[in-house]
């Protein structure tokens, strides 16, 4: 009677039931166990923490600097370009040419804390969004070190990775030509 019900079980003899068990063992212990993310984890590049030290953030942290960053600054930063001053990008070379360098994850949370122009001479503690904005822009008060940390990591891993990350709109247009 059972193999009348199932008469696919016939066509599994003892051979192919414990070849399909084992792929089905070698599967959960991939998904089930947490091998299969160590598997597939991207590269993710160290940037600097400070001049003398890096640093290697998580998927999880990049995702969540990323969440903070569109928050927070995506709205005069998009791509990493700076729409109020386009002269100023946030692409690594740029970063590097700051006085001081903000080409580390420290230098840009001191960037977020205390703005101060391209040259380093003025602060921008009035114009720019930062952490002490009291009335223009108050959203950059409620987020801690960690958060800052984060945003910077976001910022210099994309800086390092991402094609076209700060480039002026002229470049980033001309960089979507090999798309069309």
């Amino acid at each position: 009677m059972f193999s009348k019900s199932f008469p696919f079980q016939s066509l599994f003899t003892l051979a192919h039931r414990r070849f399909l068990t084992s792929i089905l063992v070698a599967l959960v212990a991939m998904f089930g166990w947490g091998l299969a993310p160590a598997l597939a984890a991207k590269d993710i590049p160290a940037v600097a923490l400070s001049p003398t030290e890096t640093i290697t953030f998580t998927e999880r942290e990049l995702a969540r600097g990323k969440k903070l960053f569109n928050a927070n600054c995506a709205q005069c930063h998009v791509g990493g370009q700076t729409y109020p001053n386009p002269d100023v990008s946030l692409k690594l070379s740029d970063l590097e040419g700051a006085t001081p360098p903000r080409d580390n994850v420290l230098a840009i949370v001191d960037y977020i804390k205390n703005p101060v122009t391209y040259d380093g001479v003025e602060s921008l503690l009035e114009y720019h969004p930062n952490t002490q904005l009291i009335s223009e822009y108050p959203r950059l008060r409620n987020l801690n070190d960690e958060d800052l940390k984060l945003i910077a990591g976001y910022i210099l891993v994309q800086a390092k990775t991402l094609p076209g990350w700060g480039g002026t709109k002229s470049e980033s247009h001309s960089d979507l030509a090999g798309y069309l």
